[in-house]
């Protein structure tokens, strides 16, 4: 019995070193393997930046650029509305619905809600160009003259977002090498677009029918590969996004997720094209997994002191000596952010404290704020009083009471005195 149980020891023994040591051998990583260049991931609804890979750097933005044109579009036009299929849009190359699907002619008509589902499902070069000549009103005009004109209505609309690292030349992102972003401004922009309906619910088609108006049918599937589960790389909590790609962009994602109704936003620009076409779609799964995993890094703690003050006040409020409180303020939140290069390097806090009335103090009022200010957002946490006026009466309470004393003895000497007085004064009418 005993040898059994020392060979039992032994085994287990045995056993946890393999696994311990199987265990080390596959350590986690603490960064998302993103072949990517350029990559991010914000809150959807704050836009606070989760994670960031060379965000601000330079890159072509290809097809995602459709984004923005889709954003025009929905500004101006409803989905009902009827547009033209332009010259321009007939010149437009390869991965156009008139070339990969189904010959268009120069004044057919389609619906606006069918040129946005040509945009952003099947992401039409074409129809980019639908929307772009329709807007300017000028349907006849060649690429290059349509091209010229709306670049001035597509840079308007990217100050306008506070997109300072974006220039935008062609409605369909085809190369230029003045059409430039980076993949925080490409962020933002995907942050606004997807806030409107009519664009979120388009991405979120995997499959689709448009029409023209002669009901000429083009039957369309999204390029987002992460929405179509038959793929590898699918995911139900992917909402949709926009693909693009070109030789000089590289493969480029951007798509939304929602995970137990918090959403994030992941940007992966500048991936490798591969021959199953995955690449991509790997990279902003591997993104968009370490987003939701992340926790935000906490830089004070609530309910401890954040800060100090000194105030003055008079012991008897208006009259009296003048004393000093050093007044702790404390938070009664933690003030959180996520920690990454890119907030590391920009994030800042700012105390405001009011006017502060020392007779009036309690720990349920605040007296003041912090603002954390990070890339795009602020965060304003509450400051509170870490005494009360009571704490300030009790901290003078032998002053107070010895002043009660005198103002007794004082009382009791003029009590008397007075009744001196009035004793001599009775005794001098009784003399006369």
């Amino acid at each position: 019995m005993k040898h059994k149980f020392l060979s039992t020891l032994i085994s287990f023994t045995l056993l946890f070193s393999i696994s311990s040591t199987a265990f080390a051998a596959a350590p986690t990583s603490s960064e998302p393997n993103i072949v990517g260049k350029t990559a991010i991931s914000i809150d959807a609804d704050t836009g606070e930046v989760i994670y960031s890979k060379n965000s601000d750097n330079k890159i072509y933005p290809a097809s995602t650029t459709k984004l923005l044109t889709a954003l025009l579009l929905a500004k101006n036009k409803k989905p009902t509305d009827i547009l033209t299929y332009s010259n321009s849009a007939k010149e437009q190359p390869e991965f156009s619905l008139n070339k990969n699907i189904h010959p268009l002619n120069v004044g057919e008509k389609i619906s606006a809600d069918s040129v946005m589902q040509g945009l952003l499902i099947y992401s039409g070069n074409d129809m980019a160009y639908v929307i772009a000549s329709n807007l300017l009103g000028k349907t006849n005009d060649s690429t290059d003259e349509t091209k010229n004109n709306f670049s001035s209505i597509m840079n308007k609309e990217v100050q306008a977002l506070g997109l300072k690292n974006t220039h935008f030349v062609t409605p369909n992102g085809l190369h230029d090498d003045n059409h430039y972003s980076t993949a925080y401004d490409m962020s933002r922009l995907a942050k606004v677009a997807f806030e409107n309906k009519w664009i979120y619910d388009t991405i979120s088609k995997q499959k689709s029918t448009v029409f023209t108006e002669d009901k000429v049918k083009f039957p369309i599937t999204n390029t987002n590969k992460i929405i179509d589960p038959k793929q590898p790389v699918y995911d139900k909590t992917c909402i949709g996004g926009k693909t693009g790609s070109t030789s000089n962009a590289g493969k480029c994602l951007i798509a939304l997720y929602n995970r137990n109704g918090k959403r994030i936003i992941g940007v992966v620009m500048k991936s490798v094209y591969d021959s199953q076409d995955l690449q991509v779609f790997k990279d902003m799964e591997n993104l968009i997994n370490y987003s939701y995993e992340s926790l935000p890094t906490t830089l004070y703690n609530k309910n401890t002191p954040y800060s100090s003050i000194k105030v003055s006040y008079k012991l008897f409020k208006f009259f009296g000596p003048e004393k000093t409180a050093n007044i702790n303020l404390t938070l009664n939140k933690n003030i959180i952010y996520y920690k990454n290069q890119l907030n590391d390097s920009e994030k800042s806090l700012k105390q405001s404290v009011s006017s502060i009335d020392p007779w009036k103090l309690n720990s349920n009022s605040a007296v003041g704020s912090v603002t954390l200010s990070e890339r795009g957002i602020t965060k304003t946490y509450k400051l509170y009083s870490s005494i009360s006026t009571k704490d300030l009466l009790a901290a003078n309470k032998l002053l107070y009471g010895f002043s009660l004393l005198c103002i007794i003895a004082v009382i009791g000497i003029l009590i008397t005195i007075i009744y001196k007085i009035a004793k001599r004064s009775r005794s001098k009418k009784s003399y006369f």
